[in-house]
């Protein structure tokens, strides 16, 4: 085996451990963003079931105060009913405190209407607040174990970023020179041959081009991308 090839093998070996430790964190940051989007959805709604709360509450404080409100209305007309002198005032007057009895009746039910709304809201906070305590403690756990592991990730990257930079600086000025370039415009600058094609762009080489690539003697360009091709056990 021709030695650069040997060098572009090793190259191609690092390149994509690379891409696998960025994949590997990327995936652990979709995991995590996803357990935040999670967290958050549980979060709005409790937000929005105390709000539902605040304004039952808010109902019944006020169903309290109008109902006090007619009382001591009732209790005024039947004072002043007692010193009424004809019959079409006592009418008026005994209008008026029925009115102000059917106006209390109207917001005794909205009161227990109010009542039942914040007992069953109260069940419904109590639950979505375990819910999120569960996911916030979940969220935490995978951030934990994400930082873990982003740090031992970097820690093989910065090992594998020393150990490319060795193995480019290698490499012959032609072959480095197509390696660096293929690699900026390609993103992956060497790829296997996979059953009689590129392993990049998928083009079916001809027979003579695998032989050539099979032997390993020397640098052997993709026809269809450009992309420098080795050969490999698999």
């Amino acid at each position: 085996m021709d030695e650069q090839i040997g060098i572009l093998l090793e190259l191609r070996h690092v390149d994509d451990r690379l891409q696998a430790l960025a994949t590997r964190l990327d995936m652990r940051a979709s995991d995590l963003q996803r357990r935040q989007l999670e967290t958050s959805a549980v979060r709005e709604v409790l937000e929005r079931e105390r709000e539902r709360l605040a304004r039952a509450e808010h109902r019944r404080r006020e169903g309290d105060r109008e109902v006090e409100s007619c009382q001591a209305a009732k209790t005024r007309f039947e004072i002043q009913l007692q010193g009424v002198k004809t019959n079409v005032e006592y009418q008026v007057f005994l209008r008026e405190i029925a009115t102000m009895q059917q106006k209390a009746r109207e917001w005794e039910e909205t009161i227990l209407e109010a009542m039942e709304a914040e007992e069953a809201t109260q069940k419904t906070i109590a639950r979505v607040a375990a819910e999120l305590k569960t996911k916030e403690a979940v969220e935490a756990e995978e951030q934990r174990r994400r930082d873990e592991e982003r740090q031992e990730i970097q820690k093989e990257q910065e090992q594998l970023s020393r150990q490319h930079a060795a193995l480019v600086e290698r490499l012959a000025p032609q072959a480095k020179s197509k390696y660096q370039r293929l690699t900026r415009s390609k993103g992956t600058a060497i790829v296997p041959v996979v059953q009689g094609s590129c392993g990049g762009c998928h083009y079916n080489l001809p027979p003579q081009t695998v032989n050539e690539v099979r032997r390993n003697q020397r640098l052997i360009l993709c026809e269809g991308c450009g992309r420098i091709l080795v050969w490999t056990d698999s």
